[in-house]
């Protein structure tokens, strides 16, 4: 995959909607130094490249109830074919408890991140994996207590060091054109 490379000013743009996804573009023109449809336009092409994939809210899973935390590994039986391994893919997809999905190195073949309510959600994950005949054996770890969470944009800033500098406060206000996600791109 070609890595697109950002000027400052998207780097900008991009920090500031880390911090706040409903910052209106005339905030976002005042902390770039451009006109409000500058941004906007760049906002488009962003979301257009792929760089901008969705603007999302973060919820306190612990408010909500959501309080179990779970690393599940899989490991699927030696004669999985690609169509069966897609279907256990496609259970893990659409799982609304299942957060993270990766293929790993060593014996097992996933490894899942699970946020569900209660003991019982994971329970039946497991049995439902278990169920598709594919599936050779899981391991689960209990998180005890989550101490920080990243978003995948800090990461990437700290390995590639392009948000150094100040950090601009962004206002709370939002632009009407840019509440609804489908109005950009």
């Amino acid at each position: 995959m070609a890595t697109i490379e950002l000027d400052e000013v998207d780097k900008l743009i991009l920090r500031a909607l880390t911090r706040n996804s409903r910052a209106s573009a005339s905030a976002l023109a005042q902390i770039v130094g451009l006109t409000r449809q500058a941004v906007t336009d760049r906002m488009v092409r962003l979301r257009k490249e792929g760089i901008i994939r969705n603007f999302t809210l973060s919820l306190d899973a612990d408010k909500l109830g959501i309080d179990v935390r779970a690393f599940v590994a899989i490991t699927l039986l030696p004669a999985c074919t690609e169509k069966s391994e897609e279907g256990v893919i496609q259970l893990l997809r659409q799982n609304p408890w299942v957060r993270e999905c990766y293929r790993v190195t060593g014996e097992d073949y996933f490894q899942i991140r699970v946020a569900a309510p209660d003991i019982t959600a994971l329970k039946d994950l497991v049995m439902d994996l278990r169920n598709t005949g594919v599936v050779q054996g899981t391991r689960t770890m209990l998180a005890l207590e989550t101490n920080f969470e990243k978003n995948s944009l800090e990461t990437f800033a700290a390995y590639n060091r392009i948000w150094d500098g100040p950090q601009e406060p962004v206002e709370e206000e939002t632009d009407p054109g840019l509440e609804d996600a489908d109005e950009i791109g």
